[in-house]
Parts: C-alpha cells; structure tokens; sequence
C-alpha cells in the first residue's frame, strides 16, 4: 500500500496523488516540452474551489469573446494626467516612474506635454504629504495637484472624480476590486500594483471588471515588473525554447509576505509553463508572526510540480525561482544557465536602464498610450493572485486543494 504524503487529505473533487507529485514526475518526466506548451496557452475562465468559494485560476480564458477594444488617443497630445490612490511608498514610486517615462523623448515637459500628477488619495493625512513632498521635490514641474488631495476612506473618489487619464492604484490588495471596478466605470486607464486580490470573490470581481475595461478600450497593467526586465525575457524565453530539455520541476524562495513578493515568483512559474496551478498543499505558520515559514508544493498540468517556500522575514541568500530540466538548470533570477554538470552555458548580458523593471513597465505604458493602444495585462495577474490565493488556502486549511 502506497503511503500518502501529510497533507494528502483532499476537500475538493477528484482522486488526490497517491505519492508526492514532485516524486512521481522526477520518475516519469511529463511529454514532449513543446507539446506541453502548446496545450498550456495562459488560461484563466475555470474555478479552484478555496473552502466553499471560488478562485479563478486556469481554463478558458476569463477575459475571451470580448473582442477588440478600439484604439486610445488623449487628447491629442502627449500630455497624461494621472491620479494617485494610495500614497506609501510603492504609490510615490510609481508616480515618479511614470513621470520619468513621460520624460522620455520630450525636449520640454511642460503644460501640454509630459505626465502630471494631478490628484491624490490617501486615508492618512501625513503620508500623502509625504509623498506629495517626494514627488514634487523630484518633478516639481510636473506636479498640479493643487486641492486635488483627498484625505480618508472615501477619499479615492475625488480622485476618479478629477479630470485624469491613468490612475495608479498602490493601496492595500484589499480595497483594490472596489477600486478598480469604479476606476473602470469612470473611464480611467488602470495601473495597479500586485496583488490584486486577497481573496476569491474579489479575484472575480476584478475579473468583471476587466471585461467592461478591455470593451471600453481601457488600458489595465499590473505591477509585474519582472515581465519587462530583458534578461528575464531573455531567460524565459531560452527555457521555452528548450535550453534545459523538457522541464522536470521547478523551486520559488521568497523573503517576504505570500502576498507580495511570493506572488511576483509565482508569474514567472507560470510565464514559463504558460499556466497557473491546478493544485496545492502545504505547510506552515499562516499567523502572520514576523518568523513565519511557508512550503507549499503546487501541481501544475501533467503533474508538474513546483517547490514555493515563503518566510516573512526580509534578506537572505539564493532568492528566487530555479527551473530543473533534463540537460541543465535554471537560476532565473540571475538569468544565469547551467548545464548537467554544473557548468555555466548561458548568462544574459542584457543591460537594464535605471529603475529596471519597475521603470520599464512605465516606459512601456506611456509609450502605448501615446501612441493610441491600450495594453492589457490582466490575465496574468488574475493567475498570479489566484495561485496565491490557493497556495494560502492549502497551508490554512492542511488539506490538498486543487481546481474544481
């Protein structure tokens, strides 16, 4: 008789594995790579059930048959008016960086041309000044915010009230499906950080929501900074064209909460495998405690298995996402290839620009405005959430969870 891995229990339909899914791919490696790609386009329309709720995760995709959105000019000019919903340190930040896009290319930034802050919100009075105080000490021309600064819980809507183009939205994941479903509404281009979710309902109600954004011809991008750095397109793209063989498993360690920079891991795995998990089960301290340590083991089409450790302590070494093929190995974070033996066969040599990732994803954005598209990166963000979702609803429960 097979002996059952710990966490075997299962609370949704279908047969839990019998043994570890990592043990029994290493011994039967899944088919043909290209194969398995083909059939695992990004999918994202079917449910995982999370304790009686749903979460959207893979399938058909959620966002299909709405067709081609129209495309988006502002104004006629160069000139984007953003507004600020949630002023940390992330929301600043990503304010400057999409000033600094709207530099590029510009001789002169001024009342006609160039990316303006014009409204802000925040539920604390302090750290909207503070961020008003950074930005405008670093662009002060491009700062017209005047009493466009909105203070509490319902300060947001001024801000979607105001005469903006693109809204940033950096509060806490919790607030952002009611934030984005009215961003929406009022006709703004959408930019928000990850994730963008904390649980299941709130994932579909996005999901709703994008649906109206991409007929409406909306621009949405997410704070999936990884996806515009070159060495790690580079990198993906030297793994899906088969560098390592056919891919076996792959392992994420994150020194942070699940639901942040886990979930940025979490998109890679499933950029290169062109899929989100169909399963998980796990392990841990889910009381929030600074010390807390997470294992999950998530299963991805053909039973591919994915190693995810998680602990809310920052710093450390050997941080990031490894992919284990059949000829070699993968440190996607340094970009840096090896073969069986160990010896190193590629490394990207891609030169980022200041900023890297976070930078180019505004460079990227502003550009496609200007030029009249509407960029849409949601569906992956939907994928990334939800495997997070679904990771935590395994340590939580103790159970093995997998997709309806």
């Amino acid at each position: 008789m097979t002996k059952k891995t710990p966490l075997s229990r299962e609370r949704n339909t279908g047969s839990p594995p019998t043994s570890s899914p990592l043990a029994a791919h290493v011994e039967r490696v899944a088919g043909n790579r290209r194969e398995f790609f083909a059939r695992s386009t990004m999918a994202l329309g079917s449910t995982v059930a999370l304790g009686g709720a749903a979460a959207v995760a893979t399938g058909g995709s959620i966002l299909a048959n709405v067709g081609a959105h129209a495309g988006v000019h502002l104004g006629g000019s160069d000139r984007i008016r953003i507004g600020l919903i949630g002023c940390g340190a992330r929301g600043k930040a990503a304010v400057i960086e999409a000033i600094t896009a709207g530099r590029n290319g510009l001789s002169d930034c001024n009342d006609f041309s160039g990316v303006h802050l014009v409204a802000m919100a925040d539920t604390s009075s302090s750290q909207l000044q503070t961020a008003y105080r950074t930005v405008k000490g670093r662009h002060r021309d491009s700062v017209d915010v005047g009493s466009r600064r909105f203070v509490g819980p319902d300060g947001w809507r001024g801000v979607l009230a105001s005469d903006v183009d693109l809204v940033i939205l950096a509060t806490p994941p919790a607030s952002r499906a009611g934030h984005f479903e009215e961003a929406v509404r009022a006709g703004k281009h959408v930019f928000m950080e990850c994730p963008i979710a904390i649980n299941s309902h709130d994932v579909q109600r996005i999901a709703d929501a994008g649906r109206l954004a991409q007929t409406s011809g909306l621009a949405v991008a997410v704070g999936h900074q990884r996806r515009h750095e070159l060495r790690t397109r580079e990198c993906v793209a030297k793994l899906r064209d088969g560098v390592i063989g056919d891919l076996i498993y792959a392992r994420t360690y994150s020194s942070d909460s699940q639901e942040d920079r886990h979930v940025q891991s979490l998109d890679i795995v499933n950029w290169v495998l062109g899929h989100g998990p169909v399963a998980a089960q796990g392990f841990g301290n889910a009381s929030g405690d600074v010390s807390a340590y997470q294992l999950i083991e998530f299963t991805y089409p053909n039973n591919f298995p994915m190693i995810s450790q998680c602990r809310q302590t920052r710093g450390g070494r050997n941080l990031g996402e490894f992919f284990h093929g059949t000829h070699g190995t993968c440190d996607m974070s340094r970009a840096a290839i090896h073969n069986s033996d160990g010896k190193l066969i590629w490394q990207s040599e891609a030169k980022e620009i200041p900023g890297k990732g976070w930078q180019r994803q505004f460079n990227e954005l502003i550009a496609s405005l200007r030029a009249g598209e509407a960029p849409f990166e949601l569906e992956h963000a939907i994928a990334s959430t939800a495997a997070a979702i679904l990771g935590r609803t395994a340590v939580q429960s103790g159970e093995l969870i997998r997709q309806a």
